[in-house]
């Protein structure tokens, strides 16, 4: 990989922009409200206006809520379907040739210039590896934009080394820069009093994510379903927005006694399930990085989750690994975690508190600054 100084506009004597030759591209905050989105927040609340400057689509530093976003983020999709990485409209921005523009996706280098001094933040490359999991139009814009990234070949950085290896595979290292910043734990989620959830009787597995194909909750279903644990005594409770793949995971669900779909929770309830789970179980297909992993393991709750997956990576591998295509195995796994000792669960969960620990808000800045200082 190519080491190269940072453009003139940010200097390492405190490292301070110059009018608008850093510019941060946060048109994912639009359209996306996961984790991503809180990503960014943090990014954009620390460095603007202090280092940088900012927009959102074409709408400048004009940040729409409400209403007005789902409006903007409609349009905003119907010209990247429509105009593509075509280079007629494109959104100019006043950086200069020694400035540079971060991209917080992948997916608005399209409507956008891009040059090699830019930086792009990858969360995953889903679309390219897994479309099974996306709609044709999504993979069909990403491979575009993809495509644009590796022509012009900027700096490159991911969430997790699982993506970033998944990157190199297919385009190479062959870039300005590819370096990984681990995402870090909103400690926030975890401030103030816990709430039982109501009717929550008994013991209980745990999965937190969206209800979405590519999470696998099906294959979770089928593993405690099969497993017999309702018999055994233990309830299997899932909470998480609805997404694409919701209708049938919740089919599939009325149909397995002991499950309980709650949906979105509040920051109390799920702190409480986090404290009183018996084991956390996400036998995802695809994670960039895998938040509830994490967070569960901040509560030394033992996940099980999909082996060599980027979850593995995020709570440092102290966790159950299992094949996501196999609810069998999922199955054992979770019998397994039933069968752990108060001796055997202690050191583990010390681990895995120690793990999320240290992925703190803080050291995920830090680096950030360092590499805008150095230049990658």
């Amino acid at each position: 990989m190519n080491e190269r100084t940072l453009p003139s506009g940010l200097h390492a004597a405190g490292g301070r922009a110059h009018g608008n030759t850093f510019v941060f591209d946060n048109s994912l905050s639009i359209l996306n409200r996961t984790g991503a989105y809180h990503i960014a927040k943090d990014l954009i609340r620390e460095f603007v206006p202090g280092w940088a400057g900012v927009r959102y689509w074409r709408l400048g530093s004009f940040a729409p809520e409400g209403l007005v976003r789902k409006i903007v983020a409609r349009l905003m999709m119907l010209e990247i379907n429509w105009l593509g990485d075509s280079e007629a409209f494109l959104i100019r921005d006043r950086v200069g040739a020694s400035g540079f523009r971060l991209f917080l996706d992948p997916l608005y280098v399209l409507r956008s210039s891009l040059t090699e001094n830019d930086i792009v933040l990858c969360h995953d490359v889903g679309p390219l590896t897994h479309s099974d999991l996306y709609d044709e139009r999504t993979c069909s814009n990403y491979r575009l934009a993809y495509e644009k990234i590796r022509c012009v070949r900027p700096g490159v950085v991911f969430v997790s080394n699982f993506s970033a290896s998944h990157f190199e595979l297919l385009f190479g290292s062959d870039f300005r820069f590819l370096k990984t910043i681990p995402l870090y734990l909103r400690t926030e989620l975890f401030d103030g009093p816990a709430e039982a959830v109501p009717n929550a009787s008994g013991p209980f597995f745990l999965t937190v994510g969206a209800f979405e194909t590519r999470k696998n909750q099906i294959a979770a279903l089928r593993a405690y379903r099969d497993g017999e644990f309702h018999r055994q005594g233990f309830g299997y409770i899932l909470c998480g927005s609805r997404g694409a793949g919701h209708a049938e995971i919740a089919e599939l669900a009325a149909t397995v006694p002991g499950v309980r779909l709650m949906g979105y929770v509040p920051d109390a309830q799920l702190r409480w399930l986090y404290a009183n789970a018996e084991a956390f179980v996400l036998p995802s297909l695809l994670e960039g990085f895998g938040m509830p992993a994490l967070e569960a393991a901040y509560m030394g709750l033992l996940p099980i989750v999909s082996r060599g997956s980027a979850l593995v990576e995020a709570v440092g591998g102290v966790c159950l690994q299992v094949s996501p295509h196999h609810p069998a195995a999922i199955a054992d796994a979770m019998g397994n975690a039933l069968l752990r000792s108060p001796a055997e669960k202690a050191p583990t969960g010390r681990l895995l508190r120690d793990t999320a620990a240290a992925a703190t808000k803080e050291r995920f800045l830090q680096q950030w600054k360092d590499l805008l200082i150095t230049g990658g």
